[in-house]
């Protein structure tokens, strides 16, 4: 089953989880870039979270839109702002064709529970196969092989 990691990251903890799940699965990687970045404080980048949220943007990219054809699991990671993944990771996935797609979250978030966050991304994307979501806090190697 080819992989696909899929990542958004704001302060770089992210891009480690990222990284070390993409090692481990021998997976492929591709990382989530706003066209406008996220370089503010964390109360502005909570004010911002919470706008997007509620008007429902989509902040455009600045990269090419990865071509998912060939992949049947994607891994998709991100930080949780507000109870929910940054607005710049729903962009990047309202252009995937997910139907089929096998996918799973994987989170660094210290408070927030990434099941909550997969329940959402199921409703919003139901035409994937949606497993279970990882918090990749500190995850152990065997914790990352024994996902999904």
């Amino acid at each position: 089953m080819d992989t696909l990691v899929i990542y958004f990251s704001k302060t770089g903890t992210t891009k480690a989880a990222a990284l070390k799940i993409a090692g481990i699965k021998k997976a492929d990687l591709v990382e989530i870039k706003p066209e406008k970045l996220y370089e503010m404080s964390y109360g502005k980048t909570v004010l911002t979270s919470i706008k997007e949220i509620f008007t429902k943007a989509r902040p455009a990219l600045a990269m090419e839109i990865p071509n998912i054809q060939k992949y049947d699991r994607l891994l998709i990671g991100c930080p949780i702002w507000c109870g929910f993944v940054p607005s710049v990771v729903l962009t990047l996935l309202d252009m995937l064709d997910l139907k089929g797609k096998h996918a799973a979250v994987f989170t660094t978030s210290g408070s927030t529970k990434p099941m909550k966050l997969a329940v959402k991304l199921k409703k919003l994307y139901p035409e994937a196969k949606w497993h279970k979501p990882l918090n990749a806090n500190g995850v152990t190697e065997e914790e990352i092989r024994n996902w999904m």
